[in-house]
């Protein structure tokens, strides 16, 4: 007895697997693109220099306790 998928046409075939190719490549890039946005954005938060936020630190702590570099 011939398989399902044998007996449909092969353009039906085809065109699902052509869908299921393209929704793995949507959900690729939209990996990439949420990754490529969170490492943005830890850059783009994270202070250039350890010093920018020392005085907060040493606002609530003492500068022993602040001093880690």
């Amino acid at each position: 007895m011939p398989s399902r998928d044998s007996m449909l046409p092969q353009s039906r075939v085809s065109r699902r697997d052509r869908a299921k190719a393209q929704d793995t490549a949507r959900v690729r890039t939209g990996s990439a693109l949420l990754a490529a946005a969170l490492v943005t954005g830890a850059l783009l938060m994270a202070p250039d220099r350890p010093e920018q936020s020392a005085s907060i630190c040493q606002h609530y702590h003492s500068e022993a306790a602040c001093r880690v570099w």
